[in-house]
């Protein structure tokens, strides 16, 4: 009896050692869910059918790129971030407030110095002005194919390289958006989101070859900033603040989330899977969702 009791606390103690949890975090802009559903995505269909979802998750206020990172990375709203629109349908980050609420990646490099993260993103304000403290930043600028580039950059480190936290970001969806449209019925707009597809495929198969793979539990989290309608999305109205919520692997339940999570769910939840308490004093809008 006492050796059946040591086996299963040891068999505790190997799978909360640091290192075997991992996450991916996919952040694809400008990302309508009623156009994901219409859009031939197999990658991502499988990350739903596999995982727990939400295709009415919740933006802030402000649906336009910084605020929407800056939710996702704080887990705290505009009102407390400070990044909002100025008004002229723009970003605006004179009021950043990032010292108060820092981003997640930067409360997992104060929780454990030796955590490994990496962003790779195709638009310069998120290796710039919102994920500062990342071990590795790269940007591929989206006019020079700089989501094929963030695909394969970001595929190679998952494979070769030592990565607790990746963030992949895609910002073409969005262009396409506002050169075409976001809508369901625009046909450049689902093949955007059809590539991206693809590139996720890539990325999860890179994750699949890690040498490691067998011992690792991934976290797959894939998400956007805001929706969209006509060809913006600030001040839009629903089709802007609706964006899909999608969370893969063997940590998390299988289904829709339920109620509708937000935005601001997605910082409590990463830091929840990697066993960092969640401090009152962080003032934190949103709470762990969808993990079992």
């Amino acid at each position: 009896m006492g050796g059946c009791l040591i086996a299963r606390d040891l068999r505790r103690v190997y799978q909360r050692q640091p290192g075997f949890e991992k996450v991916l975090l996919i952040g694809v802009d400008g990302l309508r869910p009623d156009a994901l559903l219409q859009a031939a995505t197999p990658n991502i269909d499988s990350l739903m059918a596999e995982g727990v979802y939400s295709l009415e998750a919740r933006t802030g206020a402000h649906t336009i790129t910084g605020p929407g990172w800056s939710n996702i990375f704080t887990g705290v709203w505009e009102n407390k971030h400070g990044v909002k629109s100025n008004g002229i349908k723009d970003n605006s980050f004179a009021g950043a407030n990032y010292r108060q609420y820092p981003t997640l990646i930067s409360r997992l490099e104060s929780h454990n110095q030796n955590f490994n993260t990496c962003v790779v993103a195709s638009l310069d304000w998120i290796t710039k002005l919102i994920i500062t403290k990342a071990d590795q930043k790269i940007y591929h600028p989206f006019e020079e194919e700089g989501d094929r580039k963030v695909a394969e950059t970001a595929a190679y480190l998952l494979e070769h390289r030592s990565i607790d936290v990746m963030f992949a970001y895609f910002g073409q969806v969005d262009m396409v958006g506002h050169d075409h449209g976001f809508s369901p019925e625009v046909h450049e707009y689902l093949l955007e989101i059809e590539t991206i597809d693809h590139y996720v495929g890539m990325l999860m198969n890179a994750v699949k070859k890690r040498p490691a793979y067998g011992k690792e539990r991934w976290l797959t989290i894939l998400t956007s900033d805001h929706g969209g309608k006509g060809k913006s999305h600030d001040g839009v109205g629903e089709e802007a603040m609706k964006v899909p919520l999608i969370m893969h692997g063997p940590a998390v339940r299988k289904g829709e989330v339920l109620p509708v999570p937000t935005q601001v769910d997605i910082a409590p939840t990463i830091l929840t899977y990697f066993g960092v308490p969640i401090q009152e004093e962080w003032c934190l809008d949103g709470k762990a969702i969808g993990l079992k």
